[in-house]
């Protein structure tokens, strides 16, 4: 249990999420779909969530106001700070708030934010992992960095939209683990992406090369779910899932910076090779 003012199940309790984009609409849907007392919010005013009718609030006042345990699936740092510290934000508030953040943040920022936050408002990192595919079929992978106790209060709620939820450590841990993963999502993901390119200039059968690369070693998560991945052949657009990938390995950097020699050459020169790769996708067939 957070403290005395949150009531013993958190799945009793109103909860928000915000940032109501391509993973975190199919997570509010999968908490209302549960007849949990949920409500969404977008930063961006975008005309589509208003069909939410009553689960979406527009003003980020009221929402703030009215939800107790918030979950942030806004798109960046930025955006986390308009959320937590811009006019009418979170830490404005009086009253004691939970703040589970659920986006890909650099562990240094993560860090930082804690710090700022005032005593009423608990935060908690619990970014998670899937794509797409898995926030729609509720299967999410969360890499939880908090204390025990707070951990088992969530889980309830969490297990709504994820399957696999993982206790990683104290705050910020889960943060780390998540930029580590998503480091070698981008690396394989790039890879990819390259050697699909390079089939095509050979004229090679893509389907006969993917059914060796699945049951070989270069098997990857992103080449296996292809068929499943929205995505998956996409160029590279600062909102979209390619920018986003970009944004990931830049925090990796960050969480990173001024390590030993041989560190700053992956987080240096080898995460620059990969966001220019990621910037300049070769277009895919």
């Amino acid at each position: 249990m957070i403290s005395k003012s949150f009531k013993e199940d958190i799945l009793n309790e109103k909860i928000g999420l915000a940032g109501c984009g391509n993973m975190g609409l199919p997570m509010l849907n999968s908490m209302l779909s549960k007849n949990i007392d949920a409500k969404g919010y977008d930063i961006e005013r975008k005309t589509s969530l208003l069909d939410l009718g009553k689960d979406f609030l527009t003003s980020k006042k009221k929402f703030l106001n009215d939800r107790n345990i918030i979950i942030s699936v806004v798109r960046d740092a930025s955006d986390t700070i308009e959320l937590c510290q811009g006019n009418n934000g979170l830490f404005e508030q009086q009253s004691s708030k939970v703040l589970i953040i659920a986006s890909t943040l650099s562990p240094r920022f993560m860090m930082d934010l804690k710090r700022k936050a005032p005593e009423n408002i608990t935060i908690i990192d619990a970014p998670m992992s899937g794509a797409t595919i898995a926030a729609n079929e509720a299967t999410l992978t969360f890499m939880v960095g908090s204390e025990k106790n707070f951990f088992n209060y969530i889980k309830p709620l969490l297990r709504l939209m994820g399957t696999r939820i993982n206790h990683i450590g104290n705050y910020g841990s889960g943060m780390m683990v998540k930029v580590l993963n998503n480091f070698i999502a981008a690396s394989s993901i790039v890879s990819v992406r390259h050697v699909l390119h390079q089939a095509q200039k050979f004229e090679l059968d893509i389907d006969s090369l993917f059914k060796t690369i699945d049951t070989s070693s270069g098997q990857t998560w992103f080449g296996t779910n292809r068929a499943d991945i929205d995505w998956f052949k996409e160029k590279f657009e600062n909102d979209n899932t390619m920018g986003i990938l970009k944004k990931d390995v830049e925090a990796y950097v960050d969480a990173f910076e001024n390590e030993s020699e041989l560190d700053n050459f992956v987080s240096g020169e080898l995460s620059a090779s990969i966001i220019k790769a990621l910037k300049n996708m070769p277009i895919t067939k």
